[in-house]
Parts: C-alpha cells; sequence; structure tokens
C-alpha cells in the first residue's frame, strides 16, 4: 500500500474555501481514481493548515493517478491562493481498531 500526503497552507479562509472545494470537486473526483483505497481530509482551522491523506492499493495506482492529482491541485491552488506541497510515501505497517 502506498500514500499521497497533499498539504495545503494558507489564511483561515483559504482554509475554508480548501475545505468546501475539497467537498464539493476533489471528492467527487478523486473516487474515479482506480486503486484508491482511502482518503482523509485533515484541516487545523486556527492556522489555515489541511492535509490530504491519500491510500492506494498499489505503487502502479498512485503513479497513474498522478495527472489527474495535478490537475486537482493546481485548480485547489488557483481557487484557494494556499500554497500546496505534495509527499510521497510507502506504507509499511498500519493498525486498525
Amino acid at each position: 500500500m502506498f500514500s499521497r500526503i497533499g498539504t495545503w497552507e494558507g489564511t483561515p479562509e483559504e482554509l475554508e474555501r480548501w475545505i468546501a472545494r475539497s467537498r464539493e470537486e476533489v471528492k467527487p473526483s478523486i473516487r474515479k481514481d482506480p486503486g484508491l483505497a482511502a482518503a482523509y481530509w485533515l484541516a487545523d482551522r486556527a492556522r489555515g493548515k489541511g492535509m490530504i491523506v491519500t491510500f492506494w492499493e498499489s505503487l502502479g495506482a498512485m503513479e497513474a493517478s498522478e495527472q489527474a492529482r495535478l490537475k486537482r491541485q493546481s485548480g485547489t491552488a488557483a481557487a484557494t491562493g494556499a500554497k500546496v506541497a505534495t509527499e510521497r510515501y510507502e506504507v509499511v505497517d498500519k493498525l486498525m481498531m
């Protein structure tokens, strides 16, 4: 399993726009990406920071979603004015409760 983490940083107002855009546009779009296992959106409203953490069934699935991610991410950056960064990780262990 693999994970991609996108971080957003801006004003609290920009974060609210990020949250709205995530719910209205990103969530429906990312559902269509084959191999997506889960996605979580996290927010620190007071500090104007947000994260999307996605989990992929395979490295190939994550890599195949890159073009769609670039399009979504650039649209979100333009719509919200926030700074955006992306990192990728291999999931080496997990604990489910």
